[in-house]
Formats: C-alpha cells, structure tokens, sequence
C-alpha cells in the first residue's frame, strides 16, 4: 500500500507539472535495457518468444521496441494513469505458465544486461507536427532520429512556447519532416524536450531533412537560436523500431 501511495503521489506531481501542455497529452511508461553486444541475439530470440506469448495469449499489454545504435532496447508502453504503473503484466500468459515458468523468462532477460532503468515521458499533441494524423509508429518508417534538448526545469514553459512557434512555421511552409514532442517526467534526472523523427532509412531521413532546412530558412535558424537560450546541452537518439519485438492487442 505504501509502494502504491508513493507511485500515486509521484504521478499526481507529474500531472501538475505538466498540466500547462496540454489535457490531450499522452504519458508513456520507457523501460532501457543496456545490452552487451555479444548478448544481441540472444536477447531478441527471448524477447521475441515474450511478444509472440502476448500474442497468442491475447494479452492487453501494449509495448513497441526501439533498438538504439548503441545497443539500448527501449520499450516503451502507454499509461492512461497512475494505476497502470501498478498494474500485473501479462497476466494472462503468467495464469496459463504458472509464475515460476513466466519468472524463467524474465531470469533469461537478465543475463544480458548489468543497467537497466524505467521512466516516464509525455507526448504533447498540441506541439507535435503530425498533419496526416497523430501516430508514433507511422508505416514503413521504423528508422529514428531522436533529438534530446536538456533545459532547467524553470525554463519549460519557455521551451514549450518556442516549440509552438516552430509547429506554426511548420504548418506554415507545409513542411513534409512530420515530428512528435514528448517532455521529460517522473524517474528522469534532468529535464529535456524530445523531438522524435521517423523515416524509412537514415538516408532517407537525411535527405528529407535537407530539404526541409532548405524551406524554412532564415526563419527556422532565428527560431533555433531563440531555443539555444534555454538549451543546456543536446544528445540524440539514432536506432530503428522492432515490430517483431513489440506487441499490440489484435483490434476487434
């Protein structure tokens, strides 16, 4: 009961926190697992065995699969409150297993990893610049470029008012480099703003990216400068999606 306060209180200040984005935003619960390289295989044979016993168990659970360039494996799943984050995962599969068998799995997961770590994120619709419709897994393009801005927390509101800023000039020039907005939450150290890309392939991504600086211009760099004000330091994010490694209810 404490652990279920705890994460109730934590997920209440999140919500506070975060409440000037946006009511329609959409919270999602990331697990990072740090594979060692000589583990890659290994680790996708067990968890794709996991997707594929969601599957035929017809589990609720929803998580799609980021492989990153430097070997991270981040799932990354929907949360609607705080009493998901609680919530008994696949339990379907673990009535029918039996909890020492549905254990065995998640013993093999961890022979391949010494770190691995949970948080939340938060889509923002209102900044994303998603025109043909709000998706994170738009099709036949699984690659990702993620761009990982680090503000003071005193600064998202400022940050988030730029982002507006770029949505419309976006909107205005008709851009085609389609990206989605999700802010730091609960169990991040720093506080950072994540523009995320998807393309068919880097080279693709590189390309559209290309003509996209092409035709925003001048106007685009006096926006990035603005940002810079705010902007600590910047990492990104570079891997493909896993569809066979990530799992979503059949729709009925």
């Amino acid at each position: 009961m404490k652990t279920t306060n705890k994460i109730f209180k934590a997920f209440l200040i999140l919500v506070l926190s975060t409440s000037f984005l946006s009511a329609q935003n959409q919270f999602y619960r990331i697990h990072v697992d740090h594979i060692y390289p000589s583990s890659s295989d290994a680790y996708e044979k067990v968890s794709k065995r996991l997707a594929d016993l969601a599957k035929e168990n017809q589990e609720e659970d929803i998580w799609n699969v980021l492989w990153t360039n430097d070997n991270r494996v981040i799932s990354i799943s929907p949360v609607s409150g705080w009493e998901d984050l609680g919530k008994e995962f696949m339990p379907k599969t673990r009535a029918k297993l039996g909890d020492d068998k549905f254990a065995e799995i998640f013993s093999e997961f961890d022979k391949h990893y010494d770190n691995h770590n949970d948080y939340i994120i938060i889509l923002s619709n209102n900044l994303s610049y998603m025109p043909d419709g709000m998706t994170t897994t738009p099709e036949g393009e699984n690659y990702r470029k993620n761009m990982v801005l680090f503000h003071k927390a005193r600064d998202r509101q400022k940050i988030a008012e730029i982002a507006t800023k770029f949505k419309e000039l976006y909107a205005k020039k008709g851009s085609k480099s389609h990206y989605r907005v999700y802010f730091s939450g609960f169990g991040n150290p720093e506080s950072y703003i994540m523009v995320a890309n998807a393309a068919a392939s880097p080279l693709e991504f590189e390309k559209q990216s290309d003509e996209n600086r092409k035709l925003l211009g001048e106007d685009s760099k006096k926006l990035w400068d603005e940002l810079m004000q705010y902007v600590t330091k910047i990492e990104y994010t570079e891997g493909h999606m896993q569809p066979e490694l990530s799992y979503s209810p059949a729709k009925k």
